[in-house]
């Protein structure tokens, strides 16, 4: 174990204490400057000095490694640092020596470049020397490097720029999102009203005169209008429910669903339906938006059902830790290929033919942009023949 010398206890004559060495004037500056330097090297930043008579620069031995030279490798002057500035700088440069000859102070920031050719941003702090008269004589300098500040500077602005141009599109989006939706709900079920509307008088004044085949062509045509106007009023739901944040409010899910319910009573009537609704919270959500949802998911209970077997659904819900909404809507239909449980949610994707089951393959879509605005999640679980489950989650918000 080693020993270290301890401090005796024990008075010691005056004598045998060691004096402290005499410092030459030479000696205490060569002191001060080594302990500058230190203090320079540590805070990252270097000095100069520059005296009026004329127009050599001092530099400090930090300011040549600084700019990547040996101490005293080369002479510096107002012209070699003028020659090394950004030329877009000098400006600033001229201004800082103008101001520093007639007395003041000086603080700049600007560009130079180093003996590799690298630029590198300069914040320079400059305080006047004054003789015992107090006649300005000189200047003291610091220099900093902050090269990397400016490029976080930088890097901020342009994230700022592409946010605006963003904002931009985003704008623009909204406006041609709101036209569509004017030009879809008028312009365009306008004619496709007056298409059935024609098509319907036809078979009911004209029949007579008409073939059967002639009458198919017209009931196929008017089922085609109505497909497009279904399609129409999904693609009008689905550009209304924007990825901008939703305004939300406190719905009671209970009432939500009962108020489904009541829009599909027929076909709930018509096909003996079984829709059990367990209890349900009151949730801050968008009420236009979650009713949509919730429409959707039992419209397609209600279509996908087995032909032997009524339909049955069932709406569930559960907290999560943490802290997370989790509503569940199950059936047991006719079910998917678990291969498609991300598909189904992509716009116009469908799994069957509109000769099998009439949609416009827009519903889920809604559902995930829906969640997607809630900052949730919207899963579907699948398999052939016995049913689907889709899991909606997302944040609560109080």
């Amino acid at each position: 174990m080693p020993v270290f010398p301890q401090k005796s206890t024990a008075s010691a004559d005056q004598s045998t204490v060691p004096a402290e060495p005499e410092l030459t004037l030479r000696e205490k500056l060569l002191l001060r400057e080594a302990q500058l330097s230190q203090a320079q090297r540590m805070a990252g930043m270097a000095s100069w000095e520059w005296y009026f008579g004329g127009t050599e620069i001092r530099w400090s031995p930090e300011m040549y490694r600084f700019w990547g030279y040996q101490p005293d490798e080369v002479s510096v002057d107002l012209d070699s640092v003028a020659k090394s500035t950004h030329v877009d700088d000098l400006p600033i440069l001229e201004t800082a020596v103008s101001r520093l000859l007639q007395g003041d102070d000086v603080e700049m920031e600007y560009r130079r470049y180093d003996r590799l050719g690298r630029e590198i941003y300069i914040y320079t702090n400059g305080q006047i020397i004054r003789n015992e008269a107090g006649e300005a004589i000189g200047v003291f300098g610091i220099d900093m490097d902050i090269t990397r500040r400016k490029q976080q500077e930088q890097h901020l602005l342009d994230l700022n720029r592409q946010l605006e141009e963003k904002n931009q599109k985003l704008e623009q989006l909204v406006a041609e999102s709101s036209a569509f939706t004017y030009i879809a709900s008028h312009d365009l079920q306008e004619p496709l009203r007056k298409i059935k509307s024609f098509n319907q008088l036809i078979l009911e004044k004209e029949a007579d005169r008409l073939s059967e085949q002639g009458k198919e062509f017209f009931r196929r045509s008017n089922a085609a209008a109505v497909r497009m106007q279904q399609l129409i009023r999904d693609l009008v739901t689905y550009s209304q429910i924007n990825s901008t944040e939703p305004e939300t409010e406190p719905v009671d899910l209970n009432e939500l669903a009962d108020q489904v319910c009541q829009d599909h009573y027929d076909v709930i009537t018509a096909r003996r339906a079984e829709i059990n609704v367990e209890p349900l919270p009151v949730v801050q959500v968008a009420r236009f938006a979650f009713r949509q949802l919730i429409d959707n998911l039992i419209s397609n209970a209600l279509k996908y059902c087995r032909p032997d077997c009524p339909p049955h659904i069932t709406i569930s819900y559960q907290r999560n830790v943490p802290e997370q909404h989790q509503l569940t809507i199950a059936d047991r239909g006719i079910g998917f290929e678990p291969v498609y449980s991300e598909r189904i949610f992509k716009l116009f994707q469908r799994l069957h033919s509109h000769h099998q089951y009439i949609g416009t393959g827009i519903g889920l879509a809604i559902c995930n942009r829906v969640m997607q605005n809630l900052g949730g999640t919207i899963e579907a679980v699948g398999k052939p023949g016995e049913g689907a489950t889709f899991i909606m989650r997302w944040p609560v918000i109080e």
